[in-house]
């Protein structure tokens, strides 16, 4: 029995799933499995069963969450014992929208990396509600996100900067030659989104409810540089942050539409769960975080 192989059985227990459990951990499939295996033969027993498509803890696999938990909480102890743990190393999960990471944090995140080359840094993407859901199963450590407000009881959240967000469609829309755009005028249009869950959406969204307004269709698309690319070719409108679509719009290839609707304007905050021990390497990049983005 490895330390790895039990992380591993955690983290399909709180996923759900092989696949999911694979990829958040940067394993294959066939690695995820592996483990599962090797575990079940020595224990001499099998740890999940397929109902459908549901996968379900057996007993004995019920009984071993409870034994992983301790050993890995265990493991984590003595090796923070013994190292000076005053250095910051070992491993550091990360979550942000790609937004933030691309036009805000690279140059912090490489600062991070060269201060404190022992660290081993891990990103990942995602929207508020996914990241929230990650702090709260402690599989990631702190995560920045955009928001309009933080009312979250078990998370600490730290209010960084306001993040303008923009409403842009290309100069060959209708709506581009108007000289207010509410929502109204978004009837029949198509509109270019994020994946559900991302703050701005939902409050525009919820805007056009409340106003009655149908889309004529809308694209759910994960890539920003794709949303952008299909803005650009009149596809659709979007909604993002302004830095994002900065560079288009001094190019003439995307504009800002002068939106008189609800407002979406949003923060971008660093968060984590109110539970979290804060180690010497998350606290450095809290403290980095500080310095260089609360001027």
């Amino acid at each position: 029995m490895e330390i790895r192989q039990l992380k591993t059985f955690m983290t399909i227990v709180k996923l759900g799933t092989f696949s999911q459990a694979a990829h958040f951990l940067g394993y294959t499939q066939s690695t995820v499995t592996t483990h599962i295996q090797l575990l079940e033969k020595e224990f001499g027993t099998i740890f999940f069963e397929r109902f459908g498509h549901q996968l379900m803890l057996t007993t004995d696999g019920e009984r071993l969450y409870d034994y992983a938990e301790k050993i890995t909480g265990l493991a984590e102890s003595v090796k923070n014992e013994l190292e000076n743990f005053e250095i910051p190393r070992g491993p550091l999960m990360v979550g942000m929208p790609e937004s933030l990471c691309v036009y805000h944090l690279t140059d912090l995140l490489k600062e991070y990396t060269m201060l404190y080359p022992e660290v081993e840094l891990k990103i990942k993407f995602g929207i508020s509600s996914d990241l929230r859901i990650l702090m709260r199963k402690n599989m990631m450590d702190f995560a920045f996100v955009l928001e309009k407000t933080m009312r979250d009881a078990d998370l600490v959240s730290k209010v960084l900067w306001q993040e303008p967000i923009v409403m842009v469609a290309s100069p060959a829309n209708m709506l581009a030659e108007q000289e207010s755009v509410t929502a109204k005028d978004l009837e029949g249009q198509t509109l270019i989104f994020t994946e559900s869950g991302s703050s701005y959406r939902g409050l525009l969204e919820a805007g056009l409810k409340k106003a009655g307004v149908q889309p004529r269709n809308v694209l759910e698309i994960c890539q920003m540089q794709t949303i952008k690319q299909f803005v650009v070719g009149n596809l659709g409108v979007t909604i993002l942050p302004a830095i994002a679509v900065e560079e288009e719009v001094k190019a003439g290839t995307l504009k800002v539409l002068p939106w008189r609707g609800p407002s979406f304007q949003t923060n971008a905050y660093l968060v984590y769960h109110k539970d979290k021990w804060l180690s010497h390497t998350i606290l450095a990049f809290i403290k980095l975080v500080q310095e260089r983005l609360l001027k």
